[in-house]
C-alpha cells in the first residue's frame, strides 16, 4: 500500500513530541473547518462549538494512535463526523432534534443591514434544505462544499470508492436543489 503524502506530517510529529506551538497550529488550521462542518450538521452554534472542542481534545489525546494510513485531515474529519453523529443522537434522546428550533445563529457577515437580512434568509433556506436531506446526503455535501475535500478524501473518510462518492454526491446535489425550490 502506498503511503499518502501528508502536508501535516511534520506538525503531527511535533504534536506527538508535546510541542504546544504545533498543537496550536493544527487547531488554528482546522478549527474553522471542523466548526463549519459541525454547525451545518447540527444546526446550532453552541453545539458546534462543543463538538469542535471535543474533537480537538479527542484528536490530541489519541494522536499516538494515528497510524498515518490516511491524511491527518481525513482522520480528523472522521473524528468530527463521528462526534457530530454522537451529539445528534444525544440531542435526539433528550429532545426531538428540529433544525428550525436553532434559528438564532451568530453571523460573521459584514455589510449593510439589508444585505445581512438577505444573508440570514438565505442561510435559513440552506439550513432548511439541508434538514430535508438524508444524513448521508447532508454529510457528503458538507464535506465537499464546506470542507473542500476531494472525492478521494471523502471516499477514504466514509469507506467508499471515488466513483461511489461522485454518484452519491450528484444525487445529493440534485436533492438539495429540489429542496431549495
Amino acid at each position: 500500500m502506498t503511503q499518502l503524502v501528508d502536508d501535516d506530517a511534520p506538525l503531527v510529529a511535533a504534536c506527538r513530541r508535546g510541542d504546544a506551538v504545533a498543537h496550536r497550529r493544527l487547531y488554528e488550521k482546522y478549527s474553522g473547518k471542523v466548526y463549519g462542518f459541525a454547525r451545518r450538521f447540527l444546526g446550532d452554534d453552541q453545539h458546534a462549538e462543543d463538538v469542535t472542542q471535543e474533537v480537538f481534545l479527542k484528536v490530541f489525546r489519541k494522536l499516538s494512535g494515528f497510524r498515518g494510513d490516511a491524511r491527518f485531515s481525513t482522520w480528523l474529519f472522521r473524528v468530527t463526523l463521528n462526534s457530530c453523529r454522537n451529539k445528534r443522537r444525544s440531542l435526539e434522546r433528550h429532545a426531538r432534534f428540529d433544525p428550525q428550533r436553532f434559528r438564532e445563529s451568530r453571523s460573521d457577515f459584514e455589510g449593510p443591514p439589508e444585505r445581512l437580512i438577505d444573508h440570514r434568509l438565505l442561510q435559513g433556506r440552506i439550513d432548511r434544505a439541508l434538514g430535508k436531506l438524508s444524513e448521508e446526503q447532508r454529510t457528503l455535501l458538507l464535506l465537499k462544499a464546506v470542507n473542500e475535500m476531494s472525492y478521494r478524501q471523502i471516499g477514504a473518510l466514509l469507506g467508499q470508492s471515488e466513483n461511489q462518492v461522485r454518484g452519491k454526491l450528484y444525487r445529493a446535489r440534485k436533492a438539495f436543489r429540489a429542496a431549495m425550490e
